[in-house]
């Protein structure tokens, strides 16, 4: 977490906490994944055109329940 300036969330009172993944072997290459992988390997418009389309899922899948 070097790259993260930590000094304007203490200045709201938010703590920053790291994610660390659990040790199970399942978990095992967990701490090299990354959003920062998805938007490289996708683009920031493919992905935001997932995460709308997952949106509108979720809204139906709600309005149905």
């Amino acid at each position: 977490m070097a790259y993260l300036d930590e000094a304007p969330f203490a200045a709201q009172a938010i703590t920053v906490t790291p994610f660390r993944p659990p040790t199970a072997p399942i978990w095992s290459s967990g701490r090299r994944l990354s959003a920062l992988w998805v938007l490289a390997a996708l683009s920031p418009q493919t992905v935001a055109a997932r995460l709308r389309a997952l949106a509108a899922d979720h809204t139906v899948l709600q309005s149905a329940a």
